[in-house]
């Protein structure tokens, strides 16, 4: 009866861990250049069952029962999301492979598939967070921020300077080695993992997607799939629950009958 209550327990943990990823792809459906997440489950040690421990059919093949299961947020899905139209010029999606990067006040660097920047009183060219888009500057930033610009589909910053279109500058995108190594610091943001190789669309332009200007990436969720992921969910949380009760009843009436 004990391992009815720890599997029934252990099975109420791990779709709370699964409804919490649900709810936090709900309430980012809107948000631009978000991922959703990965959810994976597991059993928990499995306890053979012996002769000595019931009644077991001669033909019946080796059994055991486990202790129940544990989920956690295994990873992110980093599928693309759909690119939407705006209207600012440092607006900017990304269609394939590849990450902005955007350093804070420490010079830290941090990749994102969120790319709606503006341009600050400062000129400075931020995220909403205040964190600066990495540029690799050919000419000097004052002499270009201000005005119209065009940013090519491989990151290119084009200015016209006196009648002359210039490369002022170049976004460069960044992906890691391996995708799944990425750590979420929330916010849409990710570090790279100490000993991962960090490539980037300057060195190896081949490996990365396209930078459209004038436009944003909207969130991967699917709203109809997570919808029916959190019905199962809610469904199997309450046949967890269900057995706990269940249980619990029928150890109540094993000790009135002791009594």
């Amino acid at each position: 009866m004990n391992k009815i209550l720890t599997i029934g327990k252990t099975g109420l943990h791990s779709n709370q861990n699964k409804m919490d990823a649900i709810a936090n792809d709900l309430a980012n459906v809107n948000t631009t250049g978000y991922k959703k997440k990965k959810v994976s489950f597991q059993e928990l040690l499995l306890n053979e069952i012996h002769q000595e421990d019931v009644l077991l059919s001669e033909d019946m093949n080796p059994s055991g029962i486990n202790v129940g299961s544990t989920s956690r947020v295994s990873g992110v899905d980093f599928k693309q999301g759909s690119i939407i139209s705006t209207s600012g010029d440092y607006q900017l999606a990304i269609e394939g492979n590849g990450f902005f990067g955007v350093r804070d006040e420490n010079g830290d660097l941090f990749l994102t598939r969120n790319g709606n920047f503006h341009i600050n009183e400062d000129l400075s060219i931020t995220d909403d967070n205040g964190h600066n888009l990495e540029i690799n500057v050919s000419v000097p930033i004052e002499e270009w921020r201000t005005g119209d610009i065009t940013i090519s589909r491989k990151g290119d910053i084009i200015k016209d300077i006196d009648g002359v279109a210039t490369t002022v500058g170049r976004i460069p995108l960044y992906y890691p080695e391996v995708l799944d190594s990425l750590i979420s610091l929330g916010e849409g943001k990710y570090v790279n993992r100490q000993g991962i190789t960090l490539y980037n669309s300057i060195d190896q332009e081949e490996m990365f997607g396209s930078i459209v200007q004038g436009a944003l990436e909207s969130s991967n969720v699917d709203m109809s799939k997570v919808m029916t992921d959190m019905i199962i969910t809610q469904k199997a949380y309450s046949m967890s629950s269900k057995a706990i009760q269940t249980t619990d009843e029928i150890m109540g009436m094993i000790n009135g009958i002791k009594r």
